[in-house]
């Protein structure tokens, strides 16, 4: 096996990024893999949104992602849609359609998301600011 490869990685161990743009977009995103971790096709990351803040509207070229919440409820904007979500929503959005989650709640809103192929994460370490790592 390729020392090239993170097989097993524990949350605790990811890098954690804070993200404070543009305003009232607050949030924590540990990337959990990566290329760094020898993944070509595919990443996944957890966001933390704080209470009452959101996601900037955003699409993505390429790349599909799906999103898992674990905790906490909010809106989900997709195209033209929007969708209440909470623990155990699965949320899915395509290739340049817009989208968005907020946080309508009082707690932290927190979702596992994966991108294929990888790719968008990357912007995450370019616009945050690394602060340690992510507490489970």
């Amino acid at each position: 096996m390729s020392k090239a490869f993170n097989f097993v990685k524990d949350v605790c161990d990811a890098a954690a990024y804070r993200v404070t743009k543009p305003e009232g977009c607050n949030r924590t995103v540990a990337i959990l893999l990566d290329n760094s971790d020898g993944a070509k096709n595919l990443s996944v990351g957890m966001c933390v949104i704080d209470p009452q803040s959101k996601i900037p509207f955003h699409t993505h070229e390429n790349e599909e992602e799906a999103m898992y919440v674990l905790s906490g409820e909010g809106i989900f904007k997709v195209g033209d849609q929007e969708k209440r979500i909470g623990e155990g929503s699965i949320l899915f959005c395509p290739p340049k359609i817009g989208h968005q989650i907020i946080n309508t709640g009082n707690s932290e809103l927190r979702f596992i998301f994966v991108y294929s192929p990888a790719g968008p994460e990357q912007n995450i370490k370019k616009v945050g600011q690394l602060i340690g790592t992510m507490k489970k």
